[in-house]
């Protein structure tokens, strides 16, 4: 209770009063140095004596030493004796000289948050923010960060945690963005941290806070009362320092605090949740919360000098209690008060009556109050050691906190949308970041662990594949030793559909260590014990340092990347075994484990696909069959590739059959090949094939996203390959398929907005190859024995294409380059090679015209006339018999008998049509139809 006179205001602004005022704050600020002093070690006691002189000198033998000219000097501050015993013991030559009417430029030095409260422990960390003259340059400024940061440095070789904040109390009252703590986004919590330092702060030297002197009532005018006390001299503005008042704070301001302790408490959710908590109850009486500063000012005017009554983390714990008490919301309370009783960190249960420290008396003061037992307490205190079910349990209340208090605070802020100021794109980053922890869907492995205990690790586990509630059957992982009979009376910790999701999360979350023996009941599953172990091994090594950390705000602001692939293939199936069932014949030299055999079979049977993101996040999925291969290899194909372009990590792991090693480098090689080839800028828009079982299968991308599709045969294949594209796709092929076809090869030398021709001399006649200036496929086989001349006859009409693209092409194009030509030779040793040729682009063989003029360039097409020379035959006046007149009347012409083929010169269409397009394919089979009804 109070035992000194209030003090009030309403008769006038009295020096005295303020005096008193000043002087009460000051021993309450001298008393929580004192605790502070009390959890350190004595070479640390010794650093912080030091921390004031550091910035009050230049001293070149002393921690932080810039240069002699680094802004210095600390108001009304003189160094105790143990500061100038510290700074001895760093340099004998060190002596203190006292220099008067020097300008001092650092306005004072405070530690806030937890230090010098109940819950400051051994290994708390030091926020100290420096309030320097508002009036330093750039250079001025920079020298005393570099000295921070020196001085930070000696301070962690102390094993001392120290964060120093530069602070322009001009800048700050102006709400300026800075760097203000490590408890801050920078931009949504200017006002709450000017709460906390009010209510938190302690004064390590130099001015004193003018918050101090505005009494409580007065702060909805604190400019007013400010600029009064200045003005009529009340206070010396040498003495204090303002950095603004507690009046209104905008709603965003509340919604960003509360997103900022929800990503924290992410991964450290007992120090989050009290802060939550108390941002719900300053929002719930937004626009006049009563603030914790505010109230601890209230009780130090009212003569309140009980420094536990006034302790910051009291006061805050107390403030939550009372609305959730409000509320009735007794589950939160209690997770309030057990989030409290952790940060805290005194074992009751282990301290005898009369004996611990003023921290482990209050809380055993506080315990009592809230009806703990003796029992409780001690399952509490030995948090470290809980086990799995305890633990699921703890993290579900932690997850349904944190996604309550999420939703309550989105309400908040909807309803105070139009005066919430807050930057959409972080308030996004952490939302974004909530969703990728919390959010819990079928095949993503959740962190039960969120520094609740410190060791899961099972003696025993047992894993069962059997039928579950629903008729399914699932794999079922339980604590302990449990005999089969007995598992329908236990209730697993964890069941999927998916093994390598059990896996990887008893890897993960270290429920499964490398002391766990695993007893395996497979049930109708032919998984082995040999199989398990290997695959656990694989997921081991994938996770090395076990959970990977979680995502920063950079890596959110991108979209998820897949860092690692890793690939499980045949759990619990062997596949030669299978096929010998389906009686198969595996007799051959074909070994591919994707086309296997003289079957052609397709090994992987099933596979499970765990994807880790760059957001954290571990995904896993299970895919049946070829088509299943087919969408997991597309799925990772359209995940966002990283800023730097850096390929994924693909693993492939068979561990099922003799085969197992072979299936699973297969795989592996397949994944990074693809993934790769379309990574390069080039083949983006590409095509890739290559055969499992008896089809084949084509990768490609369609607008956005990437699709499979398949064919039965080669012949399919073929007609695939010659459809018109609509732009330059280039062919990638799989090394194992084709192998023996020239295909492979004419592809390789594919170039976008070129016509590529290819001949081969066979016994019966030339087979030629186009690929046009799209990519697309012509082939076509002549009864012709001259490969010069009818080079020369290709020429002469690929020639005249060009002329027809510039006529009837809709928008204006390039020039497309001249065709190149080229000859494939089959070596004796089976291998495809090829050699260019070049075509004169004149000759003296007389010929013929022979253009074909049609009404379009599709396979609807239809044929108007034939222009043989300068006369020309119409299908109108001959109809159906149109073919065999041209045929007759050009071999009337030929001085020989000899029946050589007839050839089309150019193509022109009826009218003048304009086209967007115009593929060479088209008009090439167009010109191979009309040719054979010729020469038939």
């Amino acid at each position: 209770m109070p035992d000194t006179q209030a003090i009030s205001f309403d008769n006038g602004i009295s020096r005295k009063e303020l005096n008193e005022v000043r002087q009460r704050f000051m021993r309450l600020h001298r008393a929580r140095l004192r605790r502070i002093h009390l959890e350190l070690r004595p070479s640390q006691q010794e650093f912080l004596d030091l921390l004031p002189l550091l910035f009050h000198i230049n001293h070149p033998m002393l921690p932080g030493f810039v240069s002699s000219d680094t802004v210095t000097g600390i108001p009304d501050y003189s160094p105790s004796k143990k500061s100038l015993d510290a700074a001895a013991k760093l340099s004998r030559s060190f002596k203190y000289k006292k220099r008067a009417q020097r300008v001092y430029r650092i306005h004072g030095l405070y530690l806030m948050g937890s230090t010098g409260t109940i819950g400051q422990s051994f290994g708390s960390d030091f926020d100290l923010w420096l309030c320097h003259d508002p009036a330093l340059n750039k250079h001025q400024r920079d020298q005393l960060q570099q000295k921070v940061k020196l001085i930070e440095k000696e301070a962690a070789e102390l094993s001392l945690e120290l964060h120093i904040f530069l602070i322009d109390p001009e800048r700050f009252r102006r709400g300026e963005k800075s760097r203000l703590s490590r408890e801050s986004t920078g931009t949504t919590q200017h006002h709450l941290l000017l709460e906390e330092f009010y209510r938190s702060a302690v004064l390590l030297a130099g001015r004193y806070p003018l918050w101090w002197l505005v009494p409580p009532e007065q702060e909805e005018e604190y400019q007013t009362y400010v600029e009064y006390l200045l003005s009529h001299r009340f206070v010396k503005a040498t003495e204090v320092f303002d950095l603004g008042g507690l009046n209104r704070v905008q709603a965003g301001e509340f919604f960003g605090a509360a997103l900022w302790q929800l990503y924290k408490g992410i991964d450290s959710p007992y120090k989050s949740i009290l802060k939550i908590f108390l941002m719900e109850a300053y929002s719930h009486h937004y626009p006049h919360p009563k603030w914790l500063a505010q109230q601890a000012k209230e009780a130090i005017y009212a003569g309140e000098t009980d420094i536990d009554m006034l302790d910051a983390y009291i006061l805050l714990y107390q403030k939550v209690e009372e609305f959730l008490k409000a509320n009735k919301d007794t589950d939160r309370l209690e997770l309030a008060r057990r989030c409290f009783y952790f940060k805290v960190g005194e074992h009751l249960s282990q301290v005898r009556k009369g004996q611990g420290n003023w921290r482990g008396r209050m809380m055993l003061k506080l315990t009592r109050q809230w009806g703990w037992s003796q029992t409780q307490l001690q399952m509490l205190d030995t948090r470290s050691e809980w086990k799995i079910d305890r633990v699921i349990k703890e993290r579900n209340a932690l997850v349904s906190v944190l996604t309550r208090s999420y939703r309550l605070l989105t309400d908040f802020a909807r309803k105070f949308a139009k005066e919430s100021h807050i930057d959409p794109h972080e308030l996004n980053l952490l939302g974004r970041k909530l969703y990728t922890a919390l959010d819990h869907r079928p095949g993503k492995i959740d962190h039960i662990n969120p520094g609740i205990s410190k060791n899961l690790s099972e003696d025993y586990l047992t894993l069962s594949y059997r039928p579950a509630r629903d008729g399914s059957t699932a794999w079922m992982l339980y604590r302990g030793n449990i005999e089969d009979e007995h598992l329908f009376e236990q209730r697993p910790i964890k069941i999927s559909t998916n093994l390598i999701e059990i896996l990887v999360w008893s890897h993960v979350n270290q429920v499964w260590s490398k002391h766990t023996r695993i007893v395996l009941v497979s049930g109708d599953s032919e998984l082995t014990r040999k199989e398990l172990l290997s695959l656990q091994r694989s997921i081991a090594k994938l996770f090395p340092d076990l959970m990977p950390p979680s995502a920063g705000m950079k890596t959110l602001a991108m979209p998820a990347h897949a860092v690692s692939v890793g690939l499980f293939l045949n759990i619990g199936t062997d596949p030669m075994e299978f096929l010998t069932r389906e009686g198969k014949q595996l007799t051959s030299e074909r070994h591919d484990p994707l086309s296997f055999a003289s079957a052609r079979s397709n090994l992987v049977i099933n596979l499970e696909k765990m994807v880790l993101t760059s957001w954290g996040e571990i995904l896993v999925t299970r895919h049946e069959g070829p088509e299943g291969l087919m969408d997991a290899l597309c799925s990772v194909l359209n995940m966002p590739s990283n800023e730097m372009d850096k390929l994924p990590t693909i693993s492939a792991f068979s561990f099922s059959g003799v085969r197992g090693s072979q299936i699973g480098y297969r795989v592996n090689e397949l994944f990074e090949h693809v993934i790769k080839k379309f990574r390069q800028e080039s083949f983006s828009y590409g095509r890739y094939l290559f055969r499992m079982g008896s089809d084949f299968y084509i990768v490609q991308k369609k607008q956005k996203e990437f699709i499979w599709r398949s064919v039965e045969s080669f012949e399919s294949l073929l007609e695939e390959l010659m459809q018109p594209q609509q732009v330059f796709r280039p062919l990638g092929f799989d090394a194992e398929v084709l192998e023996e076809s020239p295909y492979p090869l004419l592809y390789e030398c594919n170039k976008p907005d070129l016509i590529q021709l290819f001949f081969q001399v066979t016994p019966h006649g030339i087979d030629i190859h186009i690929l046009d200036e799209q990519g697309s496929l012509f082939k076509q086989s002549l009864k012709a024995d001259s490969p010069r001349f009818l080079m020369l006859q290709q020429r002469r009409f690929l020639n005249s294409l060009q002329q027809l693209r510039n006529l009837v092409l809709s928008s204006e194009s390039d020039l497309l380059a001249e065709p190149e030509f080229y000859e494939l030779i089959l070596g004796k040793s089976g291998q495809w090679r090829i050699n260019q040729r070049r075509v004169p682009l004149k000759s003296s063989d007389d010929y013929m015209e022979v253009v074909l003029v049609a009404d379009g360039t599709d396979a609807d097409a239809k044929l108007v006339s034939l222009i043989c020379g300068e006369r020309e035959f119409t299908h109108m006046e001959y109809g159906d018999a149109l073919y065999t007149v041209v045929a007759e009347y050009i071999n009337s012409l030929r001085k020989s008998d000899s029946k050589y083929p007839i050839y089309m010169t150019s193509i022109r269409l009826s009218g003048l049509q304009i086209m967007p397009t115009l593929e060479t394919v088209n008009l090439l089979n167009l010109k191979k139809r009309v040719e054979k009804r010729i020469n038939q």
